[in-house]
């Protein structure tokens, strides 16, 4: 019914967007006792999602698969972290291709490599002309190289035999004539007719169980702007083409992870590879505790110079947190007097850290900040090389004082020729004012934003983007024109002060108040555009509210960005959640706190670096997806368990600042005593709260007997019954037809909790771990199913 295929991305990393795989199912025993094992989910839906395993045995006679082997043809990538996915194939008949013409518009399967210079000018269905059917794929090529190349992935293909490509092309007068290739390795005879229909085919010894099927033009480079189509596609076994066929296979994607260990051991003189790998859950364990909200963000935008300044009281400097390792600032005195206490304020309120407090003798007579910036983070070529890029800056502040400078960016040569910018608070309004110099001072512009006054002790989040010349003000933004100023190396926080090794350079307008998180960004600069702006000025939300209120879907992919997990694809109907702005564990914990607030799931693609994460609503109401009968099942292990594992008659439930509330099913409680469950979730409201705790309650309070496993032999089944099984995941519903006698009802409905997969030469088992499906039941108006009173009248939330 098809094969497997196992690949490893070596030399990628699994966040990796443009991963090239590398074979290696055919050293992949399954055969003899080997088989490849798969753990995912949990083990019901009041448990946790575990982190999913995959374990196979490689053959590894020439060393191949040996960490540190020079000899190896993948050296030096045979190495922990390494990407690995695992593909079932399943064929309904010959065709090893999933899309074998272009009658339907889902045509994905079929593109061009990632490389940009291999893409052809244009390709897209047709219904100019067809072989079968109505639409063919039409193909623009390019007037570079061969015009480009598109291609399909092959996989499952048995290893060690004859395998046949084919193929019907159409190319028209005036075109060149096209082949068709598997990788661009084995390739068929040229195109020979015009203006009608021809099949072309390639026969090769397969190595691997994946390839690609291509097409392409027979000499390079043709003329742009000519064309072909393409329909009728097939990949077989047998050395050479047969009949067409529509019944196409179908890729089951059945683990995605990163290599744990690569352990060689040795039988004798036979070498074997025990692989063992992770879901991508894993990738959230790698941190033990994540700093707030607003320093995660900062730091996950990539700032080239971050000064928290959040160190204790006993601290003289502040440090950079950006990895670059810039220099630390240090305290600059101006005049007499005036005091510099790291530990005593407060910055942002959401992320609870302390900030410096800045008290000065008089406006030239105080404390500062300063450091000069090495390497530079741009640069014209004023000094030193040129470097790209414009520079973003943010800060945050808070005073009572107007008039007085907060930030200031200066070259910091010799007074007579400093130049830069500083921002301060305008005296009496205490509105935002940009103040650009030159020369010393020589020529000087003074820019004021109509922002409200900043001098209220409030604390205000200031962005400056210096390509635009625009400032955001407590994420307002406000066009102010500042010019560019380039080469700046000298950052002073808290005065006007400038370099310390040129005299009369003391600093005025010394600020009164905190300040904090200090950082500056580069865009459009080495390796690429750097975050934007919007991103930063996002900041104010982090710092303000630790984003209170956002979706619970806003709120698990933005905690997923801060383990560098770039994707989680959400689905169902969220609802808002509280402030996380302090954090301060691992990843999984804060997002654990949110899957639980929302009643939901959390768990990795099996197909890609992602995580998937559903709400409670894609429970509710469910519809079988799959039909077994009992006679399908491995019988000696199916169990029908009626037990007080999940009873919860009382839940005392809280949230972040609220009250915290009881429910209970006083009969229940008479009947079976107390089962107590504590319950904290960053619900927004006790309303909210108390429909979390009564959720809970209703589904728990006197649990109905259920199926907790199910095991089946899916390989022996109908093959639409197969890929239903292989669809099917965590919630997916599977209906068990003909039961016993001795069951409750002569139908159990179950829902996929998580599963343990087995997958050897001839069998693949799969066994369910199992919850009720009538659990997410609720009230729908009018339906027949799910409005009869006294059984299906639940209300959810």
């Amino acid at each position: 019914m098809g094969g497997l295929t196992v690949q490893a991305g070596f030399g990628y990393s699994a966040v990796d967007p443009d991963i090239v795989w590398t074979d290696i199912t055919q050293w992949v025993k399954t055969s003899g006792g080997g088989a490849v094992s798969i753990t995912r989910g949990a083990a019901d839906e009041r448990a946790d999602t575990q982190t999913g395993t995959l374990s196979l045995s490689l053959d590894n006679r020439d060393g191949r698969f040996t960490p540190g082997n020079a000899s190896s043809p993948y050296t030096p990538n045979v190495r922990r972290n390494t990407p690995v996915r695992v593909l079932k194939t399943v064929l309904n008949g010959k065709n090893f291709l999933v899309i074998a013409n272009f009658e339907s518009s889902a045509t994905s399967a079929w593109g061009w490599a990632a490389d940009p210079a291999a893409a052809p000018q244009a390709y897209a269905r047709d219904n100019t002309r067809a072989n079968t059917g109505s639409w063919s794929m039409k193909v623009t090529w390019a007037g570079t190289g061969t015009g480009g190349v598109l291609r399909a992935p092959v996989h499952g293909l048995p290893i060690g035999v004859s395998c046949t490509a084919s193929a019907y092309v159409y190319v028209p007068a005036g075109s060149p004539a096209v082949v068709i290739d598997i990788d661009g390795t084995h390739v068929s005879a040229p195109s020979s007719v015009t203006g009608s229909w021809q099949r072309l085919s390639v026969t090769w010894t397969t190595t691997s169980a994946s390839a690609y099927m291509r097409i392409t033009t027979a000499s390079a480079p043709p003329a742009a702007g000519t064309m072909a189509w393409m329909d009728s596609a097939q990949v077989e076994e047998g050395a050479a083409a047969t009949a067409w066929s529509s019944n196409v296979a179908s890729y089951h994607a059945r683990f995605f992870g990163i290599v744990g260990s690569w352990p060689v051991k040795w039988s004798g003189l036979h070498s074997t590879v025990t692989l063992t790998a992770s879901d991508m859950m894993k990738w959230l364990g790698r941190r033990p505790s994540l700093g707030p909200m607003l320093v995660e963000e900062v730091q996950g935008d990539g700032a080239a110079l971050y000064y928290p300044l959040s160190e204790p009281s006993s601290s003289v400097s502040g440090g950079d947190q950006s990895g670059a390792s810039r220099p630390s600032l240090t305290i600059r005195q101006s005049g007499s007097g005036g005091t510099l206490e790291f530990g005593t304020g407060t910055g942002p309120p959401a992320d609870e850290l302390p900030a410096p407090t800045f008290t000065p003798a008089s406006a030239s007579a105080g404390k500062s900040l300063q450091c000069r910036v090495t390497p530079l983070l741009t640069s014209d070529g004023s000094t030193g090389t040129p470097i790209p890029g414009t520079q973003v800056w943010e800060v945050w502040l808070s005073t009572s004082t107007p008039g007085r400078c907060v930030l200031k960016l200066s070259t910091g040569t010799a007074p007579a020729f400093e130049s830069g910018v500083y921002f301060m608070l305008e005296s009496g309004t205490g509105r935002l004012q940009a103040v650009e110099f030159l020369f010393g001072g020589g020529s000087t512009t003074t820019l004021t934003a109509a922002t409200p006054t900043l001098a209220d002790g409030a604390p205000h989040h200031l962005v400056w983007d210096e390509a635009s010349g625009d400032v955001w003000v407590d994420g307002v933004q406000y066009a102010l024109g500042i010019g560019a100023h380039s080469d700046m190396a000298l950052l002073t926080v808290g005065s006007t002060a400038g370099n310390s090794a040129f005299p009369g350079t003391d600093g005025t307008l010394h600020w009164a108040g905190t300040v904090s998180h200090v950082a500056a960004y580069v865009r459009n600069g080495v390796g690429g555009a750097g975050p934007a702006v919007a991103d930063i000025v996002d900041h104010y939300d982090a710092g303000m509210t630790g984003h209170a209120g956002e979706l619970s879907s806003e709120r698990m992919s933005r905690l997923a960005g801060y383990a560098r997990i770039p994707t989680v694809t959400s689905s169902g109907s969220f609802s808002p959640v509280a402030s996380q702005g302090v954090l301060g564990q691992a990843p999984v914990t804060h997002m654990r706190d949110v899957e639980r607030t929302e009643s939901g799931r959390l768990f990795a693609a099996r197909d890609g670096a992602a995580l998937l994460f559903q709400s409670r609503s894609v429970r509710y109401n469910p519809t079988s997806a799959v039909t077994l009968a009992y006679s399908d099942l491995e019988t000696l292990d199916v169990e029908m368990a009626d037990d007080d594992q999940k009873q919860v008659n009382v839940v005392e439930a809280s949230r972040p600042g609220g009250a915290t509330q009881r429910i209970q099913s006083d009969e229940s409680i008479a009947r079976d005593g107390i089962y107590q469950q504590q319950l904290t979730v960053l619900k927004v409201t006790d309303a909210e709260v108390i429909d979390a705790a009564t959720w809970q309650v209703i589904r728990y309070a006197d649990p109905q007997p259920e199926l907790r496993q199910l095991p089946v032999e899916a390989s022996t089944l109908a093959v639409a019954t197969y890929r239903a099984l292989l669809d099917a995941d965590i919630s997916t519903v599977v209906t068990v037809t003909g039961m016993p006698a001795e069951a409750p009802a002569p139908t159990a409905i179950s829902m996929v909790e998580g599963y343990v997969e087995r997958i050897t030469e001839a069998q693949h088992q799969l066994d369910f771990h199992t919850s009720r499906a009538d659990l997410g039941s609720v009230w729908v108006l009018g339906d027949p199913t799910y409005s009869v009173l006294g059984t299906t009248t639940r209300l959810a939330y």
